[in-house]
């Protein structure tokens, strides 16, 4: 991560799976323009790339700069606040924000020292369900009913010019404030309900991930804070102790800390 990126407290853009090495020179030219820093590219087809250098234009700092990962769980291993583009329209829907609300989250979010991050997905169809998953919101750039193609470079200027509106429009903070909590602290609360739901055999043997998305989802759209998810966790590991008793152990070994039970 450069200082710059940390500082100013812009997101990352992470293209995933990116086939066309064009649209990563792009993505770092439309990033350039507006202020962004920081690119992390999860398995690219290609890349370093002739054609990624010239399509760049100026924007080579950008290029040389590129994080480059296996997968998108690592490359979002310290990002607080996940915002992913979507195209589609979902059974159990997350919380879908226009360009403009998801630019004022992520200030918002900037705003209480955290990390974002504007995720894309594939040229040909996008981010995975699994993907989809790892996000805080998701973002819908609206489109012509009739021709709704956009290219991805293209989705990436409109999102960052948005982010660049807002945080020239934006007022210096008061101190940090509560904001929903996101990213590591939202993982590590849905991997401790799987397991709680696992113990209780609450879930569709058939279809268990089903059971999680659900949940997972549920819980996105209540869009809850550090302290609230807190207050959650102390309410499961009530539940473990119940089923486990007092001295149950994580898979790790270790003793489960005491989780927030007296929130409120």
């Amino acid at each position: 991560m450069t200082d710059d990126a940390q500082g100013t407290g812009n997101p990352a853009v992470v293209l995933v799976a990116a086939r066309h090495p064009g649209n990563i020179g792009a993505t770092a030219r439309a990033m350039k323009t507006m202020g962004l820093t920081r690119l992390m590219l999860v398995t690219p087809a290609h890349f370093p790339h002739a054609e990624a250098s010239a399509r760049a234009s100026g924007a080579s700092d950008i290029l040389a700069g590129a994080e480059v990962f296996p997968d998108l769980g690592a490359a979002l291993a310290d990002i607080d606040w996940v915002v992913g583009t979507t195209a589609r329209s979902r059974e159990i829907s997350l919380p879908v924000r226009s360009p403009d609300q998801a630019a004022r989250e992520l200030a918002d979010q900037a705003g209480s020292g955290r990390l974002g991050a504007l995720v894309f997905g594939r040229e040909s169809h996008g981010l995975r369900n699994d993907e989809l998953d790892r996000c805080d919101r998701l973002v819908h750039i609206p489109t012509a009913p009739d021709y709704s193609s956009l290219n991805l470079a293209h989705a990436v200027q409109i999102l960052v010019y948005e982010v660049h509106r807002v945080s020239a429009a934006a007022t210096p903070s008061q101190g940090p404030r509560e904001v929903p909590a996101g990213g590591r602290v939202l993982e590590d609360l849905f991997r401790h309900w799987e397991r709680v739901v696992q113990d209780v055999a609450f879930m569709d043997p058939q279809n268990p991930e089903r059971t999680f998305r659900r949940f997972r989802r549920l819980i996105l759209r209540a869009a809850p804070t550090e302290g609230e998810v807190r207050f959650l966790r102390g309410f499961l590991s009530a539940i473990d102790k119940r089923i486990h008793g007092p001295r149950h152990r994580s898979a790790t070994g270790k003793q489960k800390p005491e989780e927030g039970g007296g929130e409120s």
